[in-house]
């Protein structure tokens, strides 16, 4: 299949991607070692804060290839990262919401992914990081676009 790629540019973007998931896998770990609270429920945690109070069906369709099971929301609760209450617009469902507990845990998860970006870009001059964030927008933008056809 010619598609116009160089293989050694694609060798290239697979090193790096390797890297990248090892590293981000790395923080993860050490992150949840730390915490007791895994990516999956910090990725729950996110769309809380993002979205406000959800009901259980809501956080599963907002969690794209993450299973939001009652055991992170067990998890959570019992942690005190997120509450749960009757949903007053449908009795038959909760709502979730995360506590300022969870709040804070969500920012130290994004101190940490902070972490790792800023070494992402510290070897690179002030034009070399606007041109890659310039690529990373165009790469996200295309990813997006693909996934909404």
């Amino acid at each position: 299949m010619d598609d116009g790629l160089e293989s050694s540019q694609t060798r290239a973007v697979l090193d790096f991607m390797l890297f990248l998931n090892e590293r981000l896998s790395r923080t993860s770990k050490l992150f949840e070692y730390e915490t007791l609270c895994s990516p999956d429920e910090a990725s729950v945690l996110s769309l809380l804060a993002r979205r406000g109070p959800l009901m259980v069906k809501e956080i599963a369709q907002g969690m794209a290839g993450i299973d939001a099971s009652k055991l992170i929301l067990d998890s959570l609760e019992k942690h005190g990262y997120a509450t749960r209450t009757l949903n007053r617009g449908d009795r038959r469902s909760f709502l979730v919401t995360p506590t300022e507990q969870g709040m804070q845990l969500l920012d130290a998860f994004t101190e940490h992914l902070k972490t790792l970006a800023q070494d992402v870009l510290v070897p690179l001059t002030p034009a070399e990081r606007l041109i890659l964030v310039e690529l990373f927008i165009k790469i996200q933008a295309n990813w997006n676009q693909v996934q909404d056809s």
